[in-house]
């Protein structure tokens, strides 16, 4: 094989399947660090399971005392869950958005330097 076409396959076939594959990388990560499958799962659950329990026999007051608790653990737990689904998609967006101008920036970069000497052929 010529070098020309060596050339050609490791800038416009190899090295893009590289950068794809470093891009799922990062995004997996990002799924795997933020919890995001558990965090889904998990989302209506109360924060770091802490629940109140009314005791035994009937006290009015005991049990909307815990039931209420509980709501409010679940309120936070709610909150804090899809905070970090949020902060995860926002990180998993960015890591994207860089990537593909990674991406589209290594498959143009001969061009551009074409076109850099190109213009600097001007001066001199």
């Amino acid at each position: 094989m010529k070098p020309m076409f060596k050339y050609l396959k490791w800038q416009f076939v190899e090295k893009p399947k590289e950068i794809t594959g470093a891009i799922k990388n990062f995004l997996a990560f990002g799924a795997y660090f933020f919890s995001l499958k558990q965090n889904i799962v998990y989302l209506f659950s109360p924060w770091k399971n802490i629940t109140w329990s009314s005791g035994r026999g009937f006290d009015p007051q005991a049990i909307i005392e815990s039931a209420f608790s509980n709501f409010i653990s679940r309120i936070i737990g709610f909150f804090l869950r899809a905070f970090l689904i949020a902060f995860c998609l926002v990180c998993d967006l960015i890591v994207l958005t860089l990537g593909t101008a990674l991406l589209l920036a290594w498959i143009f970069l001969p061009l551009i330097i074409i076109l850099i000497f190109a213009s600097a052929l001007k001066y001199v």
